[in-house]
């Protein structure tokens, strides 16, 4: 008589030999799909990364990156310098003050934006200083032309502000100044202005008009 044990443990080996050669069985059976199936699935699909999986943005909707160092925009006129000395680079004046004046002005007036900002004034130029005045906010920016005469050698021409100090005037020693030669002038109290002009060197007849930026 076989013991319980031993009969247990011979059904366990009789399962264990057929699950291991059913196994044996699946591991080297031959697939049963033909070949043109097989090359109809397609190679095995790849799991997507999750920065593939992510939805992308058109590219048309993506802003454009910044350089770091992007250039300046470019100004209509430059503060000081380029056109605001160009434009009286070939400019020669003749005996007529007042013709001088309204052309030189309009050489470089409406060529960096400005207009006049009072009528053509004109005198005697000697030592005596001639004043002329106008109105002025805080704020605005200005230049000044004049033109004298074959007679004075050098016109001088300063502006004082309402208080009576100069905040500018000529250094060049011609009969033609301009405040200022390289750019414009700029006012920071609201009131009246005034141009004085005199004669440095000879006397003799002048003219001279404000311009101001609008």
């Amino acid at each position: 008589m076989i013991p319980l044990c031993h009969m247990i443990d011979a059904e366990r080996a009789k399962g264990c030999a057929v699950l291991l050669g059913f196994g044996l069985a699946c591991r080297h059976a031959p697939t049963d799909a033909r070949p043109d199936e097989v090359e109809r699935a397609g190679p095995e699909q790849k799991m997507p990364s999750p920065d593939e999986a992510a939805p992308r943005e058109p590219a048309a909707l993506s802003a454009p990156r910044v350089p770091d160092s992007a250039p300046p925009a470019m100004r209509v006129s430059e503060s000081v310098g380029g056109r605001w000395v160009s434009c009286y680079a070939n400019y020669r004046a003749s005996s007529a003050p007042e013709r001088d004046v309204a052309r030189l002005g309009a050489m470089c007036g409406p060529e960096n934006g400005m207009i006049p900002a009072c009528p053509i004034a004109s005198g005697d130029a000697n030592d005596n200083a001639q004043d002329h005045r106008f109105e002025a906010v805080a704020g605005d920016c200005f230049r000044v032309f004049a033109v004298a005469d074959a007679f004075v050698a050098d016109l001088g021409i300063e502006v004082t502000n309402p208080r009576g100090n100069a905040i500018t005037w000529d250094r060049n020693g011609d009969r033609w100044p301009i405040l200022n030669p390289d750019g414009l002038f700029c006012v920071f109290d609201t009131g009246t202005y005034t141009v004085r002009v005199r004669a440095l060197q000879g006397k003799g007849r002048y003219a001279m008009q404000v311009w101001r930026l609008p």
